[in-house]
């Protein structure tokens, strides 16, 4: 995905759509629903960052993983969500802050960045074909979050 391509909006109805659709990824993730994210992705959807490259069965073992570990509470806010027609598609950049109480302060964002993502109209319903995230600020705090996650607490650096 480029960042610099030509502006071409979309309409208002697949903005919105595309904006319920990163809101319900994120309310998932936020209230322990994350074994439901991988139904928001395309068949052939992938998610890649700092919790590894995942295709949609990855996301599943993820999802079930995280879903489970209710002691630990984060939340995303998110902005400046900038969406682009690609032929079929649309090409997406949103803006995210990510608070987690692991943080030290937990006042302080625990991460930074932005989500690059493609998203693809399957069956009448706009779905995530990628999903890139990409922390700013705040990487290390993103890979001791991933390590935690995956059961290996003292390997992130």
């Amino acid at each position: 995905m480029s960042d610099h391509r030509e502006h071409r909006p979309v309409d208002v109805a697949t903005r919105v759509e595309i904006e319920q659709l990163i809101a319900e990824m994120l309310y998932r993730l936020d209230h322990d629903r994350a074994d439901t994210t991988w139904e928001l992705y395309t068949e052939d959807g992938v998610s890649v960052g700092p919790m590894g490259d995942m295709d949609r069965e990855a996301m599943k073992e993820w999802g079930a993983r995280r879903a489970r570990q209710t002691d630990i509470v984060g939340r995303h806010h998110i902005g400046g969500i900038r969406l682009v027609r690609d032929g079929d598609e649309v090409e997406g950049t949103v803006q995210y802050v990510t608070f987690r109480d692991t943080n030290e302060p937990q006042t302080q964002p625990a991460s930074v960045g932005e989500f690059r993502e493609r998203y693809r109209r399957v069956d009448g319903r706009w779905l995530f074909a990628r999903r890139e995230v990409v922390p700013v600020f705040g990487g290390r705090a993103a890979a001791a979050h991933a390590a935690r996650l995956a059961g290996r607490e003292g390997t992130a650096r």
